[in-house]
């Protein structure tokens, strides 16, 4: 008997050069521009040539575009490209400053911070940059918001950290670990929703300490919280820290004591290893890891599988 399968897959899917890749912004080439490169940190490749600062990068949650920040119209905007770098365009025009950008879960709608209403707010729009509407608006000051997976919830910084639902009402402060913090600063939801990575800033001290919190499961409170024990040869900047895509590794920058420029490294959370993942000259900030998990239709790509089963007696 002789079995012959012909199958065929979504070559985009197994070869697309950025299929698990890490985004991160740098200076090495003399101005801060956004770069992509392999989950192991080989072969970066630079997505923004522009004589103003690109930085902040942020996967959409299908991996086909990557929205960021920039001052090439004078001030902060939200702008947009597909994965390669190509189409780039200004999402946002307006005299205030607007900044960090952060995804739905269908990648539908971007949401960001902007200094229109002071201090600041948050607000949300379509991808393609329309349909601009405010979400907060208490006066409350919004830093670095995050949307959550499952689309329901934002989290954000404010000195503490807070969460307030899709429509921007019912906030609700979530539980501190430690008074010796002089703030809370949010990094990113686990890509299970289940946990947040926010850092704690102990100024003076020379060292910020990242913790992940696990939230209830209305993710309303923290029902437990870990420091990651990242070695104490390494300094971190609090403010460039992610869960890589499958949950079991944090990413930061960061630098080696007595070195001045930063670096992005691997912490996996298992058996606690660190991995160096950029080298060279300039500094190297905000990584985030593209989901490599094959999302399941509307939301991203889908594998097809066709064929022909024949049998011979």
């Amino acid at each position: 008997m002789r079995l012959y399968i012909i199958l065929a897959a979504c070559l985009w899917a197994v070869t697309s050069p950025l299929w698990g890749k890490i985004v991160f912004y740098s200076d090495r080439d003399g101005n801060y521009e956004i770069y992509a490169m392999n989950a192991n940190g080989n072969n970066p490749v630079r997505l923004t040539f522009d004589a103003a600062a690109d930085f902040s990068p942020v996967w959409s949650l299908d991996g086909r575009q990557i929205a960021f920040e920039s001052d090439r119209d004078g001030n902060k905007e939200i702008y947009l490209m597909d994965a390669d770098g190509t189409n780039q365009r200004n999402l946002t025009n307006h005299p205030a400053s607007d900044s960090s950008p952060t995804w739905s879960s269908d990648s539908s709608q971007i949401a960001f911070t902007s200094t229109r209403n002071t201090p600041s707010s948050l607000f949300v729009m379509d991808a393609d940059g329309s349909n601009v509407k405010q979400i907060t608006r208490h006066g409350r000051f919004i830093d670095k918001p995050k949307w959550s997976p499952d689309g329901t919830q934002f989290a954000f910084g404010s000195y503490s950290i807070y969460v307030i639902n899709a429509q921007g009402r019912a906030p609700a402060r979530l539980a501190e670990p430690a008074e010796v913090a002089r703030a809370m600063i949010l990094e990113g939801w686990s890509p299970d929703g289940q946990q947040l990575l926010y850092a704690e800033a102990n100024m003076p001290a020379d060292k910020d300490t990242l913790v992940i919190a696990t939230l209830n499961q209305f993710k309303r409170a923290i029902i437990r919280w870990r420091r990651v024990p990242v070695p104490a040869r390494l300094e971190m900047v609090f403010h460039s820290a992610a869960f890589s895509a499958d949950g079991k590794s944090v990413l930061f920058a960061g630098k080696w004591k007595g070195n001045n420029q930063w670096k992005i490294f691997q912490f996996r959370l298992a058996d606690r290893k660190l991995t160096q993942l950029t080298y060279g000259v300039g500094d190297d900030f905000a990584p985030q890891e593209r989901n490599v998990t094959l999302p399941v239709e509307p939301h991203g790509l889908t594998i097809t599988f066709w064929g022909e089963i024949k049998e011979d007696d």
